[in-house]
């Protein structure tokens, strides 16, 4: 099962379905933009509802964020809870809970209903800090607070079953693990004959007013466009109040020594996730986090590097098997924004890491309004939400980040092509644009634009993953300039030195 360029999810879920490219032109009453786990959970209830529905994924279900995410579930959030009741207060914050319980409770109905074979378990989530300086102590004791108030079950105890020294933690009970890939191409074989799924059918325009979805080879007219995409394809407001950032991970076989089930995020920086995994008889553990704005690492490589560090410190483990990255978008004030945009537009974004259980949620609130149901958390995550103290300074952050991302390159101070070794990408100046060259191993140049197709951001190198990162609205593209994900629709250009 090992592959060192594949997240250990990929490598562990079984490659038996496949879908075709939409060819030509289709109606259906919703059009499901992106095959993770927001989208097919959408589609399914959508299609169980009555609804006609096709589902149109850019590469392969499931292999975007949903394939490179830590397979936790658990009803707290990456902003934490106390963070969360200080800005918006306890009944929201026990709303967030509440809302993400049931969110989970859907997961684990849909295991059983449709019988996936997912390694789904529930767990606990554990907090631990390796030092316990002032600021760790008050962070447990106020998210110890804010746990207990939420109605959630808490303890106090640094016995949590780590092989090394732990000087503070927080448990909670009646969390969840599992494979999300699994899942999700469980999912997909449900959906099967139930609805019309599209691989390799990537979106190049929306005509939201006309409900139209562009792909390459053909059309679906939709009285309803879910944006099930982690961020909205295209240009919207929405964007300047969601941060674009990535972590990676990294797994390996255990040798010897323990690692208990269940979820474990580190309270001391840089923060990691740490979690188990077993499959085909060996002992997998994996490192996710110590995470950076998208486009903005410098030397990816070194984030990849930090966390294999940590891995080998901690556990006596063997070489690494398994390294891949996640994409995540931060929102301003703490919470998703979900609801509808305009004519037939719903956005389902600002997740933040919390993606698996929020994309679930999502995608029960926007299956609600589009069947005209009241929803009870609607109101919460609402997409019109205006909150200009909550978001401020995070909004104030993020846009004055991306405005000195559009200035940093004036005067030019890019690299020359003969700085560019084989397996290295940098942006230089030639014919007076910015372009973006790719050397690969035999020496081979792949040139395009440098100049973000979202709204025209210089890219930068992503070195671990091979890809040009633009480092305002998250769109990455392939070494080739082709899309992998974010907000841009169209490819970097092809051009010639």
């Amino acid at each position: 099962m090992e592959n060192k360029s594949l997240s250990i999810w990929e490598s562990t879920a079984a490659n038996d379905i496949f879908f075709p490219e939409l060819q030509g032109n289709r109606e259906a009453d919703v059009v499901v933009i992106g095959g993770g786990i927001t989208g097919l959970t959408a589609a399914l209830q959508l299609s169980d509802a009555g609804k006609t529905v096709i589902v149109l994924e850019a590469h392969r279900i499931g292999l975007g964020t949903t394939g490179n995410s830590t397979g936790n579930l658990y009803c707290t959030v990456d902003e934490h809870l106390s963070v969360i009741k200080k800005k918006w207060g306890a009944d929201v914050m026990k709303t967030v809970v509440n809302s993400r319980f049931r969110a989970i409770d859907m997961i684990e109905i849909n295991v059983k209903k449709y019988n996936i074979d997912c390694d789904f378990y529930r767990t606990s989530f554990n907090y631990f800090a390796e030092g316990l300086d002032d600021d760790i102590k008050d962070f447990i004791k106020a998210e110890t607070d804010a746990l207990t108030e939420a109605g959630l079950t808490v303890s106090e105890n640094t016995h949590i079953g780590l092989p090394f020294e732990v000087h503070g933690a927080i448990k909670v009970e009646g969390q969840a693990q599992f494979n999300p890939l699994k899942y999700v191409r469980g999912l997909a074989k449900n959906l099967s004959g139930k609805c019309e799924i599209f691989e390799k059918s990537m979106v190049v325009d929306i005509d939201d007013k006309n409900g139209l979805v562009h792909t390459a080879h053909g059309t679906v007219k939709a009285k309803h466009i879910i944006m099930a995409t982690h961020t909205p394809k295209g240009v919207y407001m929405v964007q300047t109040v969601l941060g674009p950032y990535r972590e990676h991970g990294v797994a390996a076989e255990l040798l010897s020594g323990e690692m208990p089930e269940g979820i474990f995020w580190s309270m001391n920086k840089p923060k990691h996730s740490v979690r188990v995994y077993k499959s085909e008889g060996k002992k997998y553990v994996m490192v996710i986090g110590d995470k950076y704005k998208t486009g903005q690492g410098d030397d990816t490589n070194e984030y990849v590097r930090k966390l294999e560090d940590y891995l080998r410190t901690h556990f006596n483990v063997g070489p690494t098997t398994h390294t891949w990255g996640g994409q995540q978008y931060t929102p301003a004030d703490g919470l998703p924004y979900i609801g509808k945009h305009g004519e037939s537009l719903y956005f389902l974004t600002g997740f933040a890491t919390d993606g698996l259980v929020y994309g679930t949620l999502a995608s029960m609130i926007v299956t609600d309004l589009i069947l005209g149901k009241e929803n009870i958390y609607e109101d919460t995550y609402k997409l019109s939400r205006v909150t200009p103290i909550k978001s401020f300074k995070e909004f104030f952050k993020e846009n004055t980040d991306n405005m000195m991302q559009y200035l940093k390159d004036v005067p030019w101070t890019g690299e020359e092509l003969s700085d560019i070794r084989p397996g290295e990408g940098k942006v230089i100046e030639a014919h007076g644009e910015k372009l973006a060259v790719y050397k690969d191993e035999l020496g081979t140049k792949h040139v395009c634009s440098a100049v973000c197709t979202h709204m025209k951001c210089v890219v930068n190198w992503n070195s671990a993953e091979k890809s040009w990162d633009c480092p305002c609205h998250g769109s990455r593209f392939n070494f080739d300039g082709v899309v992998i994900e974010g907000p841009a629709l169209v490819n970097l250009p092809a051009k010639k030195l």
